[in-house]
């Protein structure tokens, strides 16, 4: 995954998250508090999500130069909407995405997310399909993929969800599944991690189970949408291009 330029970002905001951390004796698994978000109040709750900017995943000298903005988070439309914009100039794409991330950690336990993958509407329920060089992405992340826990779509392959997750960057299991019209409708996608095993839904349907490389970190929860420049992962960047990635809630439930 191309998702290794946001270690620096994650190793900044664990060391605000270190000014609290979670005592040894406790069992994250039995006491964390369920979360719940609807991005539903015109603002994004800073009390609980950190607004990442500068380098974003995809970016690659000389091929792609991305990066995350803050003005590309907005809750204007009653729901979490990131925007990516893509140009390009001699060969060299410029892609600006967006990301946000949980301040708290969470452990095992039932993660939900309501999604529009990408597209080029603006609106969540507009006209409007993906385009190459996108990539969308729910999952938990914490320190170099000691813990994550991908749903993640490509642009150029719309229909085709991955879901991924890594104990190191080098241990991995990865499957997908088709879901027709991600990036023209909402769907429910929720995991369920527990010791050994994390089950994959999409609208309440099992789609896959996987028991290799399972993490067991607490980690933060994040949403993206960030562009690639690639005949392989993401797809080529579309120059002119404007595409939206609308989250219309998320939610955590501790395993007990």
């Amino acid at each position: 995954m191309l998702r290794r330029v946001l270690v620096v970002v994650l190793f900044l905001g664990a060391a605000t998250l270190a000014q609290n951390p979670v005592p040894p004796s406790i069992d994250l698994r039995a006491t964390s508090p369920t979360f719940s978000e609807t991005f539903s109040d015109g603002t994004l709750d800073k009390t609980k999500w950190f607004i990442d900017s500068g380098r974003a995943p995809g970016n690659i000298a000389g091929v792609n130069n991305g990066t995350l903005s803050a003005e590309h988070v907005d809750l204007s439309t009653g729901m979490l909407r990131l925007k990516l914009t893509q140009s390009a100039s001699d060969g060299l794409a410029t892609s600006t995405g967006a990301e946000i991330r949980s301040k708290q950690l969470f452990g095992y336990g039932t993660y939900v997310w309501v999604a529009r993958a990408a597209s080029t509407s603006a609106t969540p329920h507009g006209p409007g399909s993906a385009v190459s060089g996108t990539v969308t992405d729910v999952f938990n992340f914490i320190n170099d993929s000691e813990t994550e826990i991908d749903f993640e779509y490509q642009g150029q392959s719309p229909a085709t969800l991955e879901m991924t997750n890594y104990s190191t960057v080098s241990h991995s299991q990865s499957t997908s599944t088709p879901v027709s019209g991600a990036d023209d409708g909402f769907h429910e996608y929720k995991f369920v991690w527990n010791p050994g095993k994390i089950e994959f839904y999409v609208d309440g349907t099992l789609v896959s189970t996987h028991t290799e490389h399972t993490p067991s970190a607490p980690a933060a929860v994040l949403i993206n949408l960030w562009g690639t420049n690639s005949t392989s992962f993401g797809g080529v960047a579309t120059p002119g291009a404007a595409s939206y990635l609308f989250v219309s809630s998320f939610s955590y439930t501790a395993s007990h």
